[in-house]
């Protein structure tokens, strides 16, 4: 019996990858099977790539990005109801916590017992939940995150707790689903809360002793005041939110965290339409977004594989900060023009900013970037010393300068890197199946495979408020063509290390100390080979810096603004 050769495990992953036309997801496991026939070949054959150039053609009829809707696009796989409670509109159990009813007393498939509702609201509360099921309620429609109600966990439960319930399409059906409203105090938004409803200084320190989980005692204790006096200042802060209790007040603190990102108002369709379209003299375009402090000081930002768009938290700390935060969309990304993938994207891209800052009005600023948007802001550094004061990569990636330097990053973020090099039609290819993916239903099987191991990354991309900034953001680009992500591509995997150098103190590198894509000794070993100054490291914070910890991000541009 013949044994396969190296040619023929080739041949295979050519096979695979027509067959993966079928169901794009498939091409995910052929990643580790093309590094494997490589490594036996020494190199990839033009036979093929043609096949490989072929195959990325069949997936762009089979599969045309302008005719998909992204606004479902799955980052994760949901294998159970997430939720704390999930009930049919007859209130049968579908699924539940047993962290949360540990005493019993729920069962699944069983029917929800009547000490679960509040006894003074209960008809009220259960009709809610009805209409909700059927379909009926218009807030659980559109906007799922504004119902609250309060739920007891056990029989004896004389406090309860807050529940938001929200409607989940399951099979053909809605179901309600009810989350158990985790209340965490966040310093960007308690910042609009206070502004919002114009508290003062104490009134928002009781405020967030409350939500920590304290008593008025023990803010007296710690205040050096009388519980009488606390008291008091709780009514009156009661009094101003026009609320009777201090579950009110904690109520009204989570629904407001929530609404700092409100659903679209149709969840079935979720678009983005920028609003900014600056054309240069050469009748090119560069779309742009913004947040922060309109009259703030001036941060350009170059953004990652997925897109420049923001969440709420992430605009509240640059406003906090007083920063503008200006989010050019990169070459071919929405309403932006470019030149086609490719090693002079940045070069180029990096040529247009001074006019485009001229336009808003700019002389100089602080650049920012991060991820995949790093060779962009390094060219920004190289070309435009003149209209920036300091360049700052947030969570970056960084040039791959030698093989040995793969031994630095994990395993999947390896794979993927050194195929982009090694197999670029393959790379290809495999970029198109996973934008195919977005359009299936299938994607997160990819971001899975990017992700596995990660399990910081995998829970910041599941956040509802950057799916839901994913999604609008493909929807807005993918429409046009796959040159944008197929820049991305070509650029941070590229040997890019020529854009850092000479670059010295005016290029600073920021992570977190258990980013999955830049560890920290590689982080080092860049700064050393490029005379670039010590990276700065924050403690527990992963691949997504900016989402993670941005007011740490704006205080040092903050400080690099007054010199420091």
């Amino acid at each position: 019996m013949n044994e396969p050769t190296p040619k023929a495990d080739l041949q295979d992953v050519v096979a695979k990858a027509y067959a993966a036309i079928g169901e794009p997801q498939s091409f995910v496991p052929l990643l580790n099977e093309m590094i494997e026939a490589h490594e036996a070949l020494g190199d990839v054959d033009g036979f093929a790539d043609m096949h490989f150039e072929n195959a990325e053609a069949i997936f762009d009829k089979v599969y045309p990005l302008g005719d998909a809707d992204y606004s479902s696009m799955l980052l994760h796989l949901e294998t159970d109801l997430e939720c704390d409670l999930a009930l049919d509109d007859q209130f049968r159990v579908l699924t539940f916590n047993p962290r949360f009813f540990e005493r019993g007393g729920i069962e699944r498939d069983g029917y929800v017992p009547e000490w679960l509702f509040d006894p003074v609201r209960i008809k009220e509360d259960q009709e809610r939940l009805r209409s909700a099921g059927a379909g009926q309620n218009k807030a659980l429609s559109t906007k799922p995150e504004r119902l609250f109600l309060r739920l007891f966990t056990h029989e004896e439960d004389e406090t309860g707790r807050w529940f938001s319930a929200y409607r989940v399409p399951v099979g053909g059906v809605h179901i309600i689903a009810l989350q158990a409203v985790r209340l965490r105090w966040d310093e960007s938004g308690a910042a609009a809360f206070q502004e919002a409803f114009e508290l003062t200084g104490t009134e928002v320190e009781l405020t967030k002793h409350l939500v920590k989980g304290g008593t008025t005692r023990e803010f007296a204790d710690l205040r050096g005041r009388s519980v009488g006096t606390v008291r008091n200042q709780l009514k009156a802060l009661q009094r101003k939110l026009v609320i009777n209790s201090k579950e009110q007040l904690l109520l009204l603190y989570a629904g407001f965290i929530h609404s700092l990102d409100p659903p679209d108002e149709d969840e079935n369709c979720i678009e983005h339409t920028c609003a900014n379209l600056f054309c240069g003299s050469a009748g090119r375009t560069i779309a742009w977004e913004e947040y922060g402090n309109p009259s703030g000081l001036p941060v350009v930002f170059f953004h990652p594989l997925e897109g420049p768009l923001q969440t709420a938290s992430v605009d509240q700390a640059a406003r906090n900060a007083g920063l503008r935060f200006i989010a050019p969309w990169r070459p071919h990304y929405g309403g932006t023009s470019g030149i086609g993938p490719g090693p002079q994207s940045p070069l180029d891209f990096a040529d247009r900013i001074p006019e485009f800052l001229d336009h808003l009005g700019i002389d100089r600023c602080v650049a920012l970037g991060t991820q995949a948007g790093t060779p962009f802001l390094a060219a920004f550094a190289q070309r435009q010393p003149d209209r920036m004061i300091k360049a700052l990569a947030a969570g970056p990636f960084l040039p791959i300068i030698n093989a040995d330097d793969y031994r630095f990053l994990q395993t999947r973020q390896r794979t993927h890197f050194r195929i982009a090099r090694i197999a670029p039609a393959f790379a290809r290819v495999y970029l198109r199946a996973m934008l195919a993916s977005m359009g299936t239903g299938e994607f997160y099987k990819f971001v899975e495979d990017y992700y596995d191991g990660c399990s910081r990354e995998a829970q910041t991309i599941q956040r509802p408020e950057v799916v839901r900034n994913l999604r609008c953001a493909a929807n807005y680009v993918l429409p046009r063509g796959k040159l944008g992500p197929g820049d991305t591509m070509a650029n941070w995997s590229a040997q890019w290390g020529a854009l850092l150098a000479g670059l010295g103190t005016r290029f600073e590198i920021m992570l977190g100390d258990v980013d999955a894509n830049t560890p920290q000794e590689f982080a080092r070993l860049t700064a050393q080979r490029f005379g670039l100054e010590e990276p700065q490291i924050v403690a527990d914070v992963g691949s997504f810096l900016i989402e993670e910890k941005p007011d740490l991000v704006f205080a040092r541009i903050r400080a690099i603004f007054d010199g420091r």
